[in-house]
Order: C-alpha cells, then structure tokens, then sequence
C-alpha cells in the first residue's frame, strides 16, 4: 500500500479559558494555551501530518507565521477560529495561504447567534460549502465549525453530488454537548461507511464556568482487527463498528493517526483487499 494511499491527522485536543461579551466570545491567552500549542507544534514537526485541527476559539494570531510554515506542500492546519466584528470565523492555512470562512450556524449560547439570519441546508450546501471544501494528497475534505457539521454532515455524506471522491469531515468545536454530536455522526455513518468523521473539542472554562467537555472522537472505516487491538492497548474503543477512538475529555491529548482512503479499504482479515486501517495511532499527553 502506498504513503499516498494514507492521509495522517493530527487532533490537538486544548484545555482553555473562554470568555465574551455581548458581541464577542475569545480565547484568553494563557501562558497554559501557549505551552500547550507550543507542543503540538513539536508534534507537528516530528510527524508532518497533512491535516491539523486545533479547537474552535483557539486561534492565535501571534502563531501566524508557524501555522503558515506548516501548511506548505498542500498541508492543511486548521488553526481553531476568532471573533471578528461578531462573527466567528473558521481559520485554515494551506500553502502557506490563509482562509478565514464565516461560521453559518451558531448555538444560543453564541454572542453571534444574534446577528446572523438562519440559512437553510439546501441554501449553505449550494452557496457556502465551496468554501469549506479543500484537497489533500488528491482527496476532498470538508471543514466545519461546530454547529456546522449538526445542521450539514448528513446531507453532504448521503447526497452522490457532495460525497464523491470525499475522504471526510473534520470539525473544530468548543461545546458541552458532544454526546448530541456523536447522535448526529452515528446516524451519518449508519448511512455511509466510506467516510470519516474528525471532531475535535476542547476543555474549556467559560466566564469562569466548565464548559467544553472535550470527548472528541473519531469514526470512519477500520478494520476489525486493529479495533481489538487499539482496546487491547487501553484506547476508548465505542463498539460502534464505525467507532475508532474517543479522547478522554479529562485533558490536553494530542491524538495522530494515518487513515487510507477507503475505498481501497476490506476491514477484514480474510480479503484480499484486507489491508490494516488506521495504523500508527498515538495519544499523548
């Protein structure tokens, strides 16, 4: 199997400090979040992987310059997301470019909730989702913010006009209802097999407050033996068969991974076409 059959990713799960007012929300930055993304890029040299998700609300605009450095050769670092003029906009760097997408769908509990209209699925996937579609090693993945992926994932992954060729959905979020997500991705996935789902959340504290849960999680094809192994070796394994792994919710983790394409893909051992997905997984802390 070759390299290129494989995207590596890379999930920096950060614990943060948030705040807002009545039209901004922000990270506070702590010499913690430093620290903290300091080590991811370490990470992020020493495994060069072609994705990165940093959480929504982590975005810092003094780690410019690395995030660019790290998106050449069509790398994608998705950098978290900011407020600007009240809105919260999604932050990714490929070749060293940078994009800044208008998050579309907010919770309640979102100062940008109230100056934003609703935009209907059929509008977003026919007018905003050329925005969040970007290619890697030939693959198309989509990038959502959040609430995104609640209102949109379904209809890209069972509709043949979005999901061709699709590799998967990767997904920044700061919120205390994952467990309504996974609902969501469990339902998406129960319909296509040949996906990925990355949900990256964050531990945060809110005006002081817990509120990020972390429980980020992983779904997608893999293969049945490696799932018994990655629970052999202590990993949250969700007997979901399209469950790969779940971070702990409990701190900064840092999980990375490499995903073939699946289409390629047999999950069990006697075909011919079995081949072991995903491979290399590490958690660290």
């Amino acid at each position: 199997m070759r390299v290129n059959d494989y995207l590596s990713v890379l999930m920096c799960q950060l614990n943060m400090t948030l705040d807002c007012n009545s039209k901004d929300e922000y990270l506070v930055e702590t010499e913690s979040v430093y620290e903290q993304i300091g080590k991811a890029f370490k990470i992020m040299q020493d495994k060069q992987p072609d994705v990165t998700l940093f959480p929504e609300m982590a975005y810092v605009k003094a780690f410019e310059e690395e995030y660019k450095r790290f998106s050449k050769q069509g790398k994608i670092v998705a950098a978290g997301s900011y407020y600007e003029d009240g809105i919260n906009k999604t932050v990714v760097f490929q070749d060293e470019k940078k994009y800044e997408i208008p998050k579309s769908y907010a919770s309640g509990a979102e100062p940008m909730t109230r100056r934003i209209a609703y935009i209907s699925p059929d509008e977003f996937l026919d007018v905003e989702l050329k925005k969040h579609e970007f290619e890697v090693k030939g693959k198309k993945i989509y990038i959502f913010n959040c609430m995104e992926y609640y209102h949109l994932a379904y209809y890209v992954a069972r509709s043949s006009k979005y999901n061709d060729n699709l590799f998967g959905i990767f997904t920044i979020c700061s919120n205390s209802n994952t467990h309504v997500f996974e609902e969501e991705s469990i339902a998406l996935h129960n319909h296509n097999e040949s996906i990925y789902t990355f949900m990256l959340n964050c531990i945060s504290t809110y005006r002081g407050k817990s509120y990020g849960d972390g429980q980020s999680y992983i779904y997608g094809p893999i293969s049945i033996h490696e799932k018994e192994w990655l629970e052999k070796e202590g990993f949250m394994v969700k007997r979901n068969p399209m469950h790969i792994l779940s971070l702990s919710g409990q701190d900064t983790e840092y999980a990375f991974g490499e995903f073939i394409c699946s289409e390629r893909l047999s999950r069990f051992g006697r075909s011919d076409k079995y081949v072991n997905n995903p491979r290399a997984i590490e958690i660290s802390t």
